[in-house]
């Protein structure tokens, strides 16, 4: 998944520090009338700079003084700069405070001499060394007049103090500086300084608009620069709204301005127009970009070789621009040197080389360039291409973050609010990053923002942090619009609002289609309805990340297809999807995967659950534990059923350590151990399952292999029932209709059973149904029994069938007899095996009272219901035995000992043999008697 990165967008202008903003009545405030300029707050400057805006009268420089100016110009051409600074120098004369002092020997030339002064030490005409700190001084000494050249003056001077060259940098002095060079004479490369100023809010609040007019007014003059920032800022991504074929027009103006100028042998100029056909450029023509980039590489001039190996590199024949600037780095060129390190750190066109790469850059470092210098700590800091060594790394990146290299400074920034490769100093990581913001990098306005938002490092400003990301997001910085979607949709240091979150999510992809967590978080959003958008939309936006290889992505889209979230369910896409993830290193993807695998198992394929179970997954291996003990979908397996449930409670599952416990209660493939049973069963009901409050509950209730503890069985069975457990609802209610373990309270235990019962309970409404029956706690009452039974018996409950037929088959508590429907319910009762209603129905054969008299059918029933353990079926038979006796039924002893002799004799002769025997009417009369009171 894409996340935010530092991305070095080459060299920034800087924004104005907040000290330098109008609002303190002692500071000067300059006024200012061109189009564009700063509408609600204009820009102070320091009280010692005043000066530079008095626009004192001089009079114009005679013919003689342009004479003897066009004769210095002529010596700094052949160069001769010492010779036309030692001609120029008497023209100006200084005061202690610096100023321009008018003299006799052409004192109204001195402006103008002090300009040309200050342009030899900038350019280095001449032969002269480049000093912009020289220059500065002489501009300041040319700047306060009102002559001809005073808006180029003020220009020059601008820019220096725009980009802290030679002097401490200064964006509130430098805007003054520009919008003086544009009222004085509406100094077109004055006004791009300005609008470049407001497009990034570099010293001044941004606006968009204003810049937009600047760079308009500076296009009508046909300046290139300008004519390039429209071009740009309206196509698509840009700051001026998406507008082709605006964008193209002005991308063809700018070719045509600067077409000429190369034709003249321009390097610059050829050097633009090969940018502009480039590939990614706004006019991609390749073999127009590789026709320019080859004159600049003829031209023979060191920085034009550098600067045509650089951009053959980045797009057209990476060999030759490795060649070329190998051949301009071994000449001595600084930026080629930089170039060419940072292209062997490796990239999607040249191979990484570590050895070249560190080589060059230091190389580049020696010779000053504070770019190299910064590449290099970087590339020391990450680890990737040369060994991780922070102890180099950081002090490379302080030596460019001394002279304001925003982007060092943003690295450091990072680092320290991070902590990831040295000790985390958050406040110290807040300035680097404010310093870094106030000279207009955006991922440092980006991170700051964050900072703000979340309050990492300083305390939380939601406002300041959202103004922050907005600021950043309007330069492009695809992470800021981001992490405001990101804000806006999860409610983190703001409140939740789907239609922003949309909003900005919609940006970032918008302006970084590579940015696939912005993708995945937008897509997600449609796809589960927690943004405003469409599902298909949302599996669409999903698709795209996941084949750009986001692994979260697949993850995303596996679950949707597993849930049926926004989307038909269907499992072989789910589990394509996350075998792709899974192979991607999500570390989500396996478990998503089982998942899948465990609803596959949920809807019948068994294969699919011991899959999930074998990957890990604790559920299934719960389910597939309970698969083995109840033999659904396998064949019963209490060895396996023990081995899958024990690995479930091993792992926390509180179901499947209840299961375990039941095994050992009911002695399921194990020797019944109530001890240990009560024991998962705690472990359960630590973990909060309520089943197993239910059965701990029952135990402790009635003793059941446990010291009887009535009081917290009453706890436990109370807080199942009131979870909605209908047999601890059942359990309590006969507790407390009985009153057993508690003092009764029939009432109450009427509460619990019916609340059950309500709940589809058939249990609870089978002993509801009998309570009733038999007027157990309540008044008899058969149409209720009748009522609560049929529920129970229409629900399968084959016990409340059995005692509904009985009562029918009776006519008890009541009900009107209805021998026909009674031996129906029986029947159908004893045929699935249920020992009640095979002793009953066998009782009435023998009597012959109500149904026709069957010995043979009767005698079965009862072998049959006695087999199964039946008491009353048992006695019936053993009373028959003492009657053919002739012994009254006093040894029940002697009679249970034959008749355990018979049963365990073959099943035919056992029933022979009664069936003989209860041929008697009088033995067959004792059997049928109901002994099971």
């Amino acid at each position: 998944m894409k996340n935010s990165t530092l991305v070095h967008r080459g060299h920034l202008s800087s924004p104005l520090p907040r000290r330098y903003l109008l609002g303190l009545a002692s500071a000067l405030v300059l006024g200012g009338c061109a189009t564009g300029q700063v509408p609600d707050s204009q820009v102070q400057v320091q009280p010692e700079d005043r000066g530079l805006f008095a626009h004192r009268y001089t009079e114009s420089l005679p013919s003689t003084g342009w004479n003897r100016l066009e004769y210095i110009r002529e010596l700094e051409e052949k160069g001769q700069g010492e010779k036309a600074i030692a001609l120029l120098k008497p023209l100006i004369r200084s005061n202690s405070t610096g100023e321009i002092k008018l003299n006799s020997q052409g004192a109204n030339g001195s402006p103008e001499a002090a300009y040309e002064l200050g342009r030899i030490y900038e350019d280095g005409r001449g032969g002269i060394a480049p000093n912009p700190t020289k220059a500065a001084h002489y501009y300041r000494m040319a700047v306060p007049f009102a002559y001809s050249g005073l808006d180029n003056a003020s220009l020059h001077l601008g820019r220096l103090y725009r980009q802290g060259n030679g002097v401490k940098r200064d964006p509130a002095l430098a805007w003054n500086l520009f919008q003086q060079a544009v009222d004085h004479d509406g100094n077109p490369s004055a006004r791009i300084e300005l609008a470049e100023m407001q497009l990034t809010g570099e010293g001044v609040p941004q606006d968009i608009d204003g810049a937009r007019q600047q760079f308009e007014q500076a296009a009508a003059e046909n300046e290139p620069r300008a004519l390039r920032a429209l071009a740009e800022n309206y196509a698509p991504g840009g700051a001026f709204g998406s507008d082709p074929a605006k964008a193209r027009r002005y991308a063809e103006r700018y070719a045509g301005a600067l077409t000429p100028q190369a034709e003249q042998g321009d390097v610059s100029a050829m050097l633009g127009l090969s940018r502009l056909y480039a590939e990614d450029g706004l006019l991609p023509q390749p073999a127009r970009q590789k026709q320019w980039l080859t004159r600049a590489a003829d031209s023979g001039d060191p920085q034009a070789l550098a600067a045509a190996g650089h951009l053959l590199l980045d797009d057209a024949d990476p060999a030759r621009g490795i060649d070329i600037l190998t051949r301009a780095a071994k000449s001595g060129n600084a930026d080629a040197a930089y170039w060419l390190g940072q292209a062997y750190l490796g990239g999607d066109r040249v191979q990484s080389a570590p050895d070249d790469a560190e080589k060059w850059l230091r190389d580049a470092v020696q010779q000053g360039n504070l770019d190299a210098a910064r590449t290099l700590g970087n590339a020391y800091i990450e680890g990737d291409v040369l060994p991780r060594n922070p102890a180099q790394g950081i002090p490379l990146l302080e030596r460019a973050a001394k002279h304001d290299d925003a982007y060092a400074l943003a690295l450091l920034g990072n680092l320290y609010l991070d902590g990831d490769q040295v000790r985390r100093q958050p406040q110290r990581g807040i300035d680097y990053l404010r310093k870094a913001h106030e000279l207009g990098h955006p991922y440092a306005t980006e991170r700051l923002g964050e900072a703000y938002l979340n309050g990492d490092g300083t305390q939380a400003d939601p406002v300041q942090g959202v103004a922050l990301l907005k600021q950043a997001a309007t330069q492009n910085q695809s992470g800021a619009a981001r992490s405001l979607g990101i804000a806006y949709m999860d409610g983190t240091g703001l409140q939740k609002d789907p239609a922003k979150a949309k909003q900005w999510l919609a940006r970032a992809v918008d302006q970084d289609p590579d940015d696939t967590t912005s993708k995945t978080r937008l897509g997600r959003g449609y796809l589960e309805g927690t943004l405003p958008g469409r599902s298909q939309d949302g599996i669409d936006l999903l698709r795209q990340s996941a084949n750009q290889g986001d692994a979260y992505a697949m993850v995303v889209l596996g679950r949707a297809y597993r849930d049926g979230v926004g989307v038909e369910p269907d499992l072989q896409r789910s589990e394509l999807w996350l075998q792709r993830a899974q192979r991607a290193g999500h570390p989500s993807a396996q478990q998503a995967l089982a998942r899948t695998y465990r609803t596959s198992g949920e809807q019948g394929n068994i294969d699919d659950l011991i899959r999930a179970a074998q990957m890990g997954e604790v559920p299934a291996m719960a389910d597939l534990g309970r698969a083995y003990l109840r033999g659904d979908g396998v064949r019963a397996n209490y060895s396996s059923a023990r081995k899958w449930l024990s690995k479930a409670a091993d792992a926390g599952h509180p179901g499947a350590t209840a299961s375990l416990g039941r095994m050992y209660q009911e002695g399921l493939g194990v020797d019944i151990n109530k001890a240990r049973a009560a024991n998962y069963f705690e472990r359960a009901v630590a973990a909060g399952h309520v089943g197993a409050e239910a059965d701990l509950g029952e135990m402790l209730l009635h003793g059941n292999g446990v010291p009887a503890n009535p009081q917290r069985g009453v706890q436990l069975l109370t807080r199942a029932a009131n979870a909605g457990h209908g047999s601890a609802g059942v359990t309590l209610g006969e507790a407390y209709l009985n009153g057993t373990g508690v003092a009764a309270d029939p009432e109450k235990g009427v509460r619990y059973l019916e609340r059950a019962a309500n709940a589809g309970d058939d249990n609870a409404q089978r002993v509801l149904g009998l309570a009733y029956l038999d007027g157990n706690g309540v008044k008899r009452d058969g149409e209720r029994a009748v009522k609560w039974l049929s529920r129970a018996a229409d629900r399968g409950n084959v016990s409340a069938q059995a005692a509904l037929g009985s009562a029918y088959l009776e006519g008890q508590a009541g009900i009107a007899q209805d021998v026909e429907r009674g031996k129906q319910l029986l029947t159908a009762a004893a045929d699935t095996g249920h020992a009640g209603a095979e002793a009953a129905l066998g009782r009435a054969y023998l009597s012959g009272e109500v149904l026709p008299r069957d010995p043979h059918k009767g005698a079965e029933l009862l072998v049959k219901a006695a087999k199964q353990g039946h008491q009353s079926a048992r006695l019936s038979l053993a009373q028959a035995y003492l009657q053919s006796r002739g012994i009254d039924f006093v040894n029940q002893q002697q009679a249970m000992i034959w008749l355990d002799g018979v049963m365990e004799s073959d099943s035919g002769n056992a029933i022979q043999t009664l069936q003989d025997l209860l041929e008697d009417p009088q033995v067959a009369s004792a059997a049928s008697a109901d002994t099971s009171s």
